[in-house]
């Protein structure tokens, strides 16, 4: 493993152990200012987190919205109440051995959807095109090579990793040549044949639609043979992920964006609630 993919790997497991360590401290310390500012420490490494995996806005939108908005109303909230004596409350507090089987079931619910429900598929499938009499598979990867790319959608990095496969392996193909077009760009590389899959990646991508196809290098003939899809786009080269999800937020997203919109507005309410003073008859 090489150096900065060690370094990732120990940023990523301090980022969450102080992730999990933050929630250990909101839900047991007994002091609501502590598990106020543990909660705070929650939020920043769940933006960190989402910041390592390259998703900038998201870990921006963390920020601004839970750290800025909702924790800071929580924060405000407890400055105001919690030295106010003589108050009564008309329910008790759960248990802890009830609450603490509560949270074993909870526990227990999200790692069965985790790992027994919820799907993770990373591939997004292989295009079949026939050519020259065999059947060739095509597919893309986003930049590490592992999570699949389905054709017509976005790469939000400046590289691609492409694949070809053959159902029946022929013995005269020498080299493949991947080659991507974007209107006045072009990406060319070439690498050796490879009985099961043959990969490339093409680096430093500019931004825009991009069509790609392979040419099959056979010895002794100098016409190769051509694969490709039918796709007009096969991907789209995005810079970071704020203008895909800004552009599906303001589309197809809209309704559902406003409506999470609301948890602002019950979080001033609550915050609202919580500090306002009672008045005894």
């Amino acid at each position: 493993m090489a150096a900065p993919e060690i370094l990732l790997n120990v940023v990523f497991y301090v980022l969450a152990a102080a992730a999990i360590g933050g929630a250990v401290a909101v839900a047991a310390s007994k002091n609501i200012v502590r598990s106020a500012f543990a909660l705070l420490a929650v939020l920043f490494s769940a933006a960190a987190l989402y910041a390592v995996m390259k998703a900038d806005f998201i870990a921006a939108a963390q920020v601004l919205i839970y750290v800025g908005g909702i924790l800071v109303l929580i924060i405000f909230a407890v400055m105001l109440t919690h030295r106010i004596t003589d108050v009564k409350l008309s329910n008790e507090s759960t248990p802890g051995p009830a609450a603490f089987c509560a949270c074993l079931c909870l526990l227990f619910s999200l790692v069965v959807v985790i790992l027994f429900t919820a799907k993770w598929p990373r591939d997004a499938g292989e295009v079949r095109v026939p050519a020259d009499g065999n059947e060739v598979f095509l597919r893309q990867y986003q930049a590490d090579g592992a999570t699949g790319l389905a054709f017509g959608g976005s790469a939000f990095e400046g590289s691609v990793v492409l694949s070809l496969r053959l159902e029946t392996p022929p013995k005269t193909v020498d080299y493949v040549k991947f080659i991507a077009v974007s209107g006045a760009e072009k990406k060319t590389v070439s690498v050796p044949f490879q009985k099961g899959v043959t990969k490339a990646e093409l680096h430093d991508l500019p931004e825009g639609d991009w069509h790609w196809f392979a040419e099959l290098s056979v010895p002794g003939e100098d016409k190769a043979v051509k694969v490709e899809s039918s796709a007009g786009r096969d991907f789209a080269v995005y810079r970071g992920v704020t203008e895909p999800i800004a552009m599906a937020l303001a589309g197809p997203y809209l309704f559902a964006f406003e409506v999470v919109s609301v948890l602002l507005l019950a979080a001033l309410v609550g915050a609202a609630f919580l500090a306002r003073k009672e008045v005894k008859e």
